[in-house]
């Protein structure tokens, strides 16, 4: 019976230990961004993600098109049937085509900009081989183009509302 009671223990702790068993697929990093295989996955909201924009390190960014009548689904890191995707709000357009931002800031190899439609409370931070990641400012402070950082209303630079 002891013996039982410690081969039980055992298998009981390799299991616990093992965790749940992952295949590999991707993984969701934020409500803008997967990340599978070595490639970061963004998809492009101002076209209704129609569209997805790939990064892979040292290499440039490429924006793609979804095969007609799919969209890019953040959750699986490929492009999908519309009614199985969650296509996100507020995420940054196509690297291809940057110029729809009038307005940014540099620092430390780091481009900042405001985020569209969130009253500056929300922006995006870029660098030459990572995706845009999308960063909140704590509450009542707004993101300043001035400095880089959140600041205080009174004392921000805000151009999208």
């Amino acid at each position: 019976m002891v013996k039982l009671c410690i081969a039980l223990s055992l298998l009981l702790a390799a299991v616990v230990s093992a965790g749940p068993g992952r295949p590999g697929g991707p993984i969701v990093k934020d409500s803008c961004t997967c990340f599978e295989k070595g490639n970061y996955y963004s998809p492009v909201s101002s076209d209704n993600c129609r569209s997805f924009t790939q990064r892979t390190a040292f290499l440039p960014a490429e924006t793609q098109r979804c095969p007609h009548g799919l969209q890019f689904d953040i959750k699986t890191c490929v492009c999908n049937r519309p009614e199985n995707t969650v296509c996100p709000y507020h995420c940054p357009r196509s690297y291809s085509a940057p110029a729809h931002y009038s307005r940014s800031c540099s620092q430390n190899g780091n481009t900042y900009r405001q985020l569209p439609g969130t009253k500056c409370h929300q922006f995006t931070q870029e660098t030459a081989h990572l995706p845009p990641q999308v960063h909140s400012c704590p509450s009542g402070l707004q993101f300043d183009l001035r400095t880089c950082v959140c600041n205080y209303p009174k004392d921000t630079i805000c151009y999208t509302y």
